[in-house]
């Protein structure tokens, strides 16, 4: 059903402003590129985008096409909202895709609560760990049977979703989620969750964005062979790593061959990563907001820029964020019309990718493949001086995200600054070197001094990726950051921002008995905003963080300091959006 990733030479040499046509989001017509797609998102008949093309079909997707034709002609191609929606309704019902799985190496009392000192926190990570269950789903056997019927890429093996709207596998997500399941003792869920990502690997060419067809055409945060770490880390799984060693070895091809940028800075060539989704159209489960904010543009060239950007900066995981925007001067004043993703450099994509070379070299060498050991070995270390040569700024003491096109480091605080620390991508004589520096940088910024936890930035442009929203995995990615400089004194700071995390879920999870996938940095345990949709509950990544922290510092952290005023509360749950059932 899936087609292979479209030769990266071919993606690569499409000129915008030539004439020539980019692919489609995805090789199924009906989710993408289609005038019913067009004319049924712009009618805005649900309040989440989403929702339309996550419904199933009552049809095989050609006949219908063919009955939308038949109502455009009989239109005049101008039918109602209420036509639409009577169409719809005969034609697609809400998919039933998943049903309810209970995980069979979900124990009651895992070993790890016994690690917890303080009662309450020991009573909050049982109660995290009994959420488990409530998140796990495993594909529906008319969905295996019929699977051009749905937008759901079917997958063999059971697994945890992320929560609320987001019913399906997302690529990203899946790290923190496994750090979560490996510390609540679930190997067994932790390791299909992998082998879910690797047959979506094996099907689409590399792992895309999310479990749906409409994501074919871009990826995330290239974590797999971390996730692969971890699971090996904890298992010693030989055997597992030998039947998925070619994956992940794909994946490191594919991002070569489709991700990097080859550019110059201060008269030396380089090739690093940056987020790049070249496709026609709007997002299909962004429709109708992508397509209003490519209509500021005046030119259908611009138009497809745009949306080139805007998928790139959901392949980015940071869907939206200033960190994208590129203003006056190259500066992160503007909005997702300013949006230009594909120009920067992120710190985060390339550390990660990095620590991926640095894995495969270790993963051959327990294969005892030397050869290729040392290939790898090489290239991450090319990959690592490339890094330290284009990103680190040495007067800020601090790694940034840099602007190719116009040659300057993006100088903002963003967690993702120290995402070389957290994989492990930094040479420990350059970490004692600049370990006060960061650490300057870091506490100089103020962006550890919020008691609701670190912000995703210290621009506040309305979008859910920037201030005041603190986000789970880049609050998991600060405190590591901070272990990895060594010292003293980033210990203690790494501690204190754990504890503030801690607390402050503690505080919203105690408030509304939720866990949310972001909070608000200003008040603790406070749920986020902004962005394009609702603030969801479940949720896995802000489960697996609040594990990983009790788990490292569970002998250290309190449910409260009682010097300190009472924490803030979450408010009620928020409504969700109507979504198609699990």
């Amino acid at each position: 059903m899936m087609l292979k990733m479209l030769v990266a030479g071919l993606v690569l040499g499409l000129a915008l402003g030539a004439g020539a046509a980019l692919p489609p989001s995805c090789s199924r017509p009906l989710y993408c590129g289609s005038d019913l797609l067009h004319t049924v998102q712009l009618a805005n008949i649900f309040q989440d985008s989403k929702t339309f093309v996550d419904l199933a079909l009552n049809d095989d997707e050609q006949t219908i096409l063919d009955k939308f034709d038949v109502l455009m002609n009989e239109t005049s191609r101008q039918p109602t909202r209420e036509q639409l929606q009577a169409f719809v309704q005969s034609n697609f019902h809400n998919g039933s895709e998943l049903e309810a799985w209970s995980p069979p190496d979900h124990a009651a009392d895992p070993a790890f609560l016994a690690g917890v000192r303080d009662p309450a926190l020991r009573q909050f990570a049982g109660d995290i760990h009994a959420i488990w269950p409530t998140l796990g789903r495993r594909i529906r056997p008319e969905v295996l049977a019929h699977p051009d019927r749905y937008s759901l890429i079917p997958v063999t093996h059971p697994f945890i979703v992320p929560g609320g709207r987001f019913k399906e596998i997302y690529y990203w997500d899946t790290y923190w989620i496994i750090e979560g399941l490996l510390i609540s003792g679930m190997r067994d869920t932790a390791r299909g969750m992998i082998e879910n990502l690797v047959e979506l690997l094996r099907a689409v060419g590399h792992v895309p964005n999310g479990g749906r067809c409409y994501y074919q055409q871009r990826s995330q945060p290239p974590l797999l062979s971390a996730m692969v770490a971890l699971y090996f880390r904890e298992t010693r799984d030989v055997k597992f790593l030998k039947q998925n060693i070619d994956a992940l070895e794909a994946e490191i091809k594919y991002w070569l061959d489709t991700q990097a940028v080859t550019f110059e800075k201060d008269g030396k060539k380089y090739s690093l990563l940056r987020y790049y989704a070249p496709s026609e159209g709007p997002r299909p489960e962004s429709y109708s907001e992508d397509y209003e904010n490519a209509q500021s543009f005046d030119t259908e060239e611009r138009r497809a820029q745009f949306y080139l950007d805007i998928k790139s900066a959901a392949e980015s995981g940071w869907d939206f964020s200033s960190r994208w925007f590129v203003g006056p001067a190259g500066g992160n004043a503007g909005n997702l019309t300013t949006v230009h993703t594909s120009e920067i450099i992120p710190v985060d994509q390339n550390a990660i990718f990095a620590n991926a070379l640095q894995n495969l070299a270790m993963f051959h060498a327990v294969l005892m493949s030397p050869r290729k050991a040392a290939q790898y070995a090489f290239q991450a270390k090319q990959w690592r001086d490339a890094m330290d040569q284009v990103l680190w700024h040495e007067q800020d003491g601090i790694w940034y995200d840099y602007n190719h096109e116009l040659q300057q480091h993006r100088r903002y605080f963003y967690p993702s600054n120290v995402a070389p620390l957290w994989m492990g991508v930094v040479d420990r004589r350059k970490i004692r070197k600049r370990a006060g520096k960061i650490l300057a940088y870091l506490t100089d910024s103020k962006g550890l001094d919020y008691p609701g936890g670190v912000p995703t930035s210290l621009i506040n442009s309305g979008e859910q990726w920037d201030f005041p929203n603190a986000w789970p995995p880049l609050v998991s990615i600060m405190v590591n950051a901070l272990e990895a400089l060594g010292s003293a004194a980033a210990r203690r700071e790494a501690l204190a921002v754990a504890q503030t995390w801690v607390r402050a879920c503690h505080a919203g999870f105690s408030a509304s008995r939720q866990m949310f996938e972001k909070y608000d940095a200003e008040q603790p345990g406070r749920v986020g905003g902004g962005g394009e949709y609702t603030v969801q509950t479940g949720f896995g990544w802000s489960n697996g963080v609040v594990l990983e922290f009790l788990n490292k510092y569970g002998q250290r952290l309190t449910a409260s300091d009682p010097a300190a005023v009472a924490p803030a509360v979450a408010p009620a749950v928020p409504a969700t959006p109507a979504v198609a059932a699990a």
